[in-house]
């Protein structure tokens, strides 16, 4: 029996990947909600990985319910590792920035308001974000420094600004 060209069979199935997809973006939104409540990352990082997490669990989701319609992704998946390749080929340092932001502010080497020097960078540390950290120089000038230089470069703090 077919209902719009689509067998009750298969609708079935396309309701049960869908409850499926929906409860299991809900358990790993849960469960990465339990791995951060341990961890010292900012809220906004956390609540990204969060959504970008359900992104992907409905994506695959997505996938699974356009193949159990018959449509043949092979071509479509190709296409996506070929792009995602030269994505993050492209991407590589903004990448590289990220996961250090995430190093540095989960190793807590410095904070606002410390006095660091890193290369030839000097000077009061004013803010961290996940991609760069702005330090304050002697002159007053503010430096954006990439975070991957804090995770392949020595740091010295000066430690009278360290509580």
């Amino acid at each position: 029996m077919q209902i719009a060209g689509i067998e009750i069979i298969q609708a079935i199935e396309v309701i049960i990947a869908l409850t499926a997809t929906y409860i299991i973006a809900k358990i790993v939104s849960r469960a990465l909600m339990k791995v951060f409540e341990k961890t010292p990352f900012p809220e906004s990082v956390e609540n990204g990985i969060i959504k970008a997490s359900k992104y992907v669990v409905y994506i695959v989701g997505i996938f699974v319910i356009v193949s159990l319609l018959g449509v043949d992704l092979t071509s479509l998946i190709v296409g996506l590792g070929a792009f995602s390749i030269a994505i993050s080929f492209a991407m590589s340092n903004i990448i590289q920035n990220f996961v250090s932001g995430l190093l540095v502010q989960a190793d807590r080497v410095f904070k606002v308001g410390d006095e660091i020097r890193v290369q030839t960078f000097e000077g009061r540390v004013v803010k961290i974000s996940i991609r760069t950290t702005l330090i304050e120089t002697k002159e007053g000038d503010i430096v954006s420094i990439p975070n991957s230089i804090f995770a392949t470069n020595a740091v010295i703090r000066k430690k009278s600004n360290r509580n």
